[in-house]
């Protein structure tokens, strides 16, 4: 057994020193270059000719936390799938909403109602005869 071991120590020694001196040294950059340099939300929101942070607090942000009542006639809900801006209320840092981000037009998804005049099964149509 100490025989085994002796031949994997002598061997990681032998690595390590092959290691140490092939000189192979880490790239430790701070910033590299290959960072791009547009913001993170680009392709998906609409971005301000102004690239500056808004002076929001988190006072001004919860008031954009949509808050919906449960129990009214109106059937709505907080549970959105698109948002019109990235700014929902609940943003880890409050000044990247208000000058960042512009709004998003989102189109309503229509209603899916198969109708009656087919083999339903469950909510949908079927096409087994």
């Amino acid at each position: 057994m100490s025989k085994i071991l002796n031949s994997l120590l002598f061997l990681s020694a032998i690595l390590a020193i092959g290691l140490v001196l092939s000189g192979h040294k880490e790239n430790f950059e701070l910033m590299p270059d290959n960072i791009p340099s547009r913001l993170l939300l680009d392709g998906s929101y609409p971005v301000k000719h102004k690239k500056e942070l808004s002076y929001n607090g988190n006072k001004e942000q919860y008031l954009l936390n949509p808050i919906e009542f449960v129990g009214d006639y109106k059937q709505s809900t907080n549970n959105k799938k698109y948002w019109e801006t990235p700014c929902n209320g609940s943003a880890n840092i409050p000044g990247v909403c208000g000058k960042l981000y512009g709004e998003k037009n989102i189109e309503k998804e229509g209603v899916c109602q198969p109708g009656f005049d087919c083999r339903r099964v469950g909510f949908f149509c079927s096409n087994i005869n």
